[in-house]
């Protein structure tokens, strides 16, 4: 049996290809961005790194038990400075002088999608021409190097700040252990004045029963002293010339 051609002699219309989904191939966030988001999103860590109030920067309160504990943890290392290092490559900028506190535009608290717009930094592949050579388009891309100097020396301020703060720290420090110093010495003064009572009283059998001798006429005396204060009001009637005179009440 011959099969017989389709209907207008024709072979039949060819299928559009298969699309891709859309979104299917969307490279994601780099770990370290979600990892460090992980990080400052866990409220069991609030102690060390956290959000600050309004969400838009996070705060490492304690970089000592964060970089032992948190970056070792996370990025099986515990250096804080290459931490730092690497979010300055990703764009993050530190706010607070006084605090290890960093900001970044795509870094926000409940925004975790946004993490895929923040770009790495590329660094410069060779060194640039002289400056007489320099077209209009190389003198653009000097000026993103003049604001990564700025960002540096900016960093450069930041850590001097932190450097000025720890020698403030170590000098309360150690004028803080030159007092415990000084108290140690003063209570291993008085431990050694004991011990050179004990030796002589052990010494001299004599030494202890005089000063048991001492301390019981010093006790007499006190109650001489005692029994003679309250001896004009216990007296009784009064005597004028010799006679005594009873009052009558």
């Amino acid at each position: 049996m011959q099969i017989g051609s389709l209907e207008g002699g024709g072979y039949p219309p060819k299928m559009p290809p298969p699309q891709p989904k859309e979104g299917l191939h969307d490279i994601g966030p780099p770990p370290f961005l979600t990892k460090t988001f992980e990080m400052v999103d866990d409220p069991t860590t609030n102690h060390m790194v956290s959000w600050n109030r309004g969400g838009g920067s996070f705060v490492v309160w304690d970089p000592h038990s964060f970089s032992t504990n948190l970056l070792r943890r996370y990025f099986k290392h515990n250096n804080f400075s290459s931490f730092v290092r690497q979010l300055n490559t990703y764009g993050f900028r530190k706010i607070d002088p006084d605090r290890w506190e960093f900001a970044n535009e795509g870094f926000l608290r409940g925004q975790r999608h946004l993490l895929r717009n923040i770009k790495r930094r590329k660094a410069p592949s060779q060194p640039f021409p002289p400056q007489q050579a320099l077209g209009p388009c190389v003198e653009v891309g000097r000026f993103g190097v003049d604001g990564e100097i700025d960002r540096l020396r900016r960093d450069k301020q930041v850590l001097m700040m932190e450097l000025v703060k720890l020698r403030q720290q170590q000098q309360n420090t150690r004028a803080y252990l030159q007092v415990m110093e000084q108290r140690l010495q003063g209570t291993e003064k008085k431990q050694q004045q004991m011990m050179s009572f004990l030796a002589r009283a052990m010494q001299n059998p004599t030494f202890l029963q005089q000063l048991v001798q001492k301390k019981e006429k010093r006790k007499e005396l006190e109650e001489a002293m005692t029994k003679k204060r309250r001896r004009p009001i216990d007296r009784g009637p009064s005597s004028v010339g010799g006679r005594r005179i009873k009052l009558d009440w």
